[in-house]
C-alpha cells in the first residue's frame, strides 16, 4: 500500500484539506471532522485499496483502515499540513448528542495504548502470580503493578489534558484541575474522616482516584470560564491570570460540587447496572452482547468507556464481561469464513483480520472487512453474542481491569472459567453457524 499516495487520494476525495477541520485516529479508524460533509465522496473512497469501510457517526467522517491507521494518520497530516491559504468555511453545528460522544471519543483515543497496555499488563500479573512465578511480596511485583495501575490511578490528570486540548483550552491547567483532586495533603484529609470545609462550607471528601465523571465536568466548566475570561482579561494578562483565576474558580468548585456529582453519576450508573443485573443478568447480559456490536459498526461504543472505568473503579465492571461475547462472535465468523472459503483472498482476509483479534481484542477489521461485506453473518453475531452475553450475565462474570476482550486478556475477568464459558460459547457458536449455514452465496464484487 502506497501511504503519499492514499493520503492524497483521500484528502481529494475529503474534499481537499481546506474542507478538514481536524484529524485524529483510533486504533484502526481515521477519525476527520468536516467543514461540509457533502463535499466528500464516500463510494469512491470505500473504493480505495486498504479502506474496509467508512462510517458517518458522532459528528465524524470516519475512514476504517486497520493496521495500516499510523502510517496512513501520518501521510495525511503530511498532506493537510503543509501551508496554503483558503478561504474561511462556515462550519455546520453538530448536534447535542453527536457533540458529546465526539468529546468523549478525542479524550479517550490518545489514552487508548496507554489503557489497553496497562490492562494487559494487569492480566499478565495475574496470570504470573496464579502459577506461583511471581509473589505478591517482592519487589518485582510491585514495580509492575506501578507500571499497570499508574494510568488508571492518575486518570483524572490524564483525561484532565485530552479534554482540555479537545475543548481547545489549556491542556496543563486541565491536568492540573485533575492533579488537585489526588494531590496528597488533599487525598489525606480522608484519613480523619469524609468532612472539611472550605471558607467555612462544608467540603464532601472523597477518593477521586482512577475516577472519570468528576473531572469530566470539571474540565468542561473550565473550558467554558476559560472562553469567558479570555474576553474579558486584557491579553497581556493571559498567560498568568487565565490558569490563576482558573484553578481559583474551578477546583474549589470541584471538590464543593462537581465531584461529589460525578462520583454520585457514577456510582448510579453502576449500581443501575448491578441492579438490572441482579434483576435478570440472563437478558441484560443478552442485549449487551447482541447489541455491542451495532455501537462498535457506528462508532458509538466510546460512550461506554466511561462507565466502564468508572464500574473499574468501585472493584469491577460487570458490561465488560457481558459485551465481551460480541468481539468473540465476531472472532467466530472470521474463523468460519477462514475455514469455509474456498477464495484464496477471502481465505487471508478471514485469517489477517482473527489473528489481531484473539490477541489484542481489535476486531473492526471483522466487522468493516467481513460482516458489512457478508451481511448475513450479523445475524451470527447477534444470535452467538446474545447467547454467550446472556451466560456470563448468569455467572455474573466481571472485568477487574480495562483491556479489549481477547484470549490474552481472559486473565482480567473473573470469576474466570466462567467467563471462558460464556466467550467460547459465542466463539464456536458463531464459527458453526458460519461453516455450516455459509456467509454468502456468491462473493460480492465492486
Amino acid at each position: 500500500m502506497n501511504y503519499r499516495s492514499f493520503a492524497k487520494d483521500v484528502v481529494k476525495l475529503l474534499g481537499g484539506k481546506q474542507n478538514i477541520s481536524s484529524l485524529v485516529h483510533c486504533a484502526t479508524r481515521l477519525r476527520f471532522n468536516l467543514h461540509d460533509s457533502g463535499k466528500t465522496d464516500k463510494p469512491a473512497i470505500e473504493k480505495l485499496e486498504g479502506v474496509l469501510g467508512v462510517v458517518e457517526s458522532g459528528g465524524q467522517f470516519q475512514i476504517i483502515v486497520g493496521k495500516h491507521v499510523e502510517d496512513a494518520y501520518k501521510e495525511i497530516e503530511k498532506v493537510i499540513s503543509s501551508t496554503e491559504t483558503a478561504e474561511p468555511v462556515d462550519e455546520p453545528k453538530a448536534s447535542l448528542g453527536n457533540r458529546i460522544f465526539e468529546v468523549i471519543s478525542r479524550s479517550f483515543s490518545p489514552l487508548l495504548g496507554a489503557l489497553a497496555g496497562a490492562g494487559m499488563l494487569k492480566a499478565l500479573l495475574t496470570v504470573l502470580t496464579m502459577v506461583g512465578w511471581l509473589s505478591t511480596e517482592s519487589g518485582t511485583y510491585f514495580i509492575l503493578s506501578a507500571a499497570a495501575n499508574s494510568v488508571f490511578y492518575f486518570l483524572p490528570i490524564f483525561l484532565g489534558i485530552t479534554l482540555a486540548t479537545k475543548l481547545g483550552a489549556n491542556p496543563y491547567v486541565g491536568g492540573t484541575i485533575g492533579a488537585a483532586l489526588l494531590e496528597p495533603n488533599f487525598a489525606g484529609l480522608l484519613e480523619n474522616g469524609d468532612r472539611s470545609d472550605f471558607l467555612g462550607i462544608p467540603v464532601l471528601l472523597m477518593d477521586y482516584s482512577s475516577t472519570v465523571f468528576p473531572v469530566f465536568i470539571a474540565v468542561c466548566i473550565y473550558a467554558a470560564l476559560n472562553n469567558l475570561l479570555k474576553k474579558i482579561i486584557h491579553k497581556d494578562l493571559h498567560l498568568f491570570m487565565l490558569p490563576l483565576l482558573s484553578l481559583i474558580i474551578i477546583v474549589p468548585l470541584t471538590v464543593l460540587i462537581f465531584g461529589p456529582f460525578g462520583i454520585y453519576v457514577g456510582d448510579a450508573i453502576g449500581s443501575g447496572i448491578g441492579f438490572l443485573s441482579s434483576k435478570s443478568g440472563i437478558l441484560t447480559g443478552a442485549v449487551m452482547g447482541a447489541g455491542w456490536t451495532f455501537l462498535t459498526l457506528f462508532g458509538l461504543h466510546w460512550g461506554v468507556v466511561p462507565i466502564i472505568i468508572s464500574n473499574l473503579g468501585s472493584g469491577g465492571d460487570p458490561l465488560s464481561g457481558m459485551l465481551a461475547a460480541a468481539p468473540f462472535a465476531q472472532m467466530g465468523v472470521a474463523l468460519g469464513i477462514f475455514l469455509k472459503a474456498k477464495d484464496k483472498n477471502l481465505k487471508t482476509l478471514g485469517g489477517s483480520t482473527l489473528l489481531p483479534g484473539l490477541l489484542s481484542g481489535v476486531t473492526e477489521p471483522i466487522i468493516y472487512g467481513l460482516l458489512v461485506r457478508f451481511k448475513r453473518t450479523i445475524i451470527y453475531v447477534i444470535i452467538a453474542g446474545a447467547v454467550g452475553g446472556a451466560i456470563n450475565g448468569l455467572f455474573g462474570a466481571k472485568a477487574t481491569a480495562f483491556a479489549f476482550p481477547s484470549v490474552l486478556a481472559i486473565p482480567a475477568f473473573t470469576p474466570m472459567g466462567l467467563y471462558v464459558i460464556g466467550v467460547g460459547v459465542a466463539f464456536v457458536g458463531a464459527t458453526l453457524l458460519t461453516v455450516f449455514l455459509g456467509y454468502e452465496d456468491k462473493i460480492k464484487k465492486g
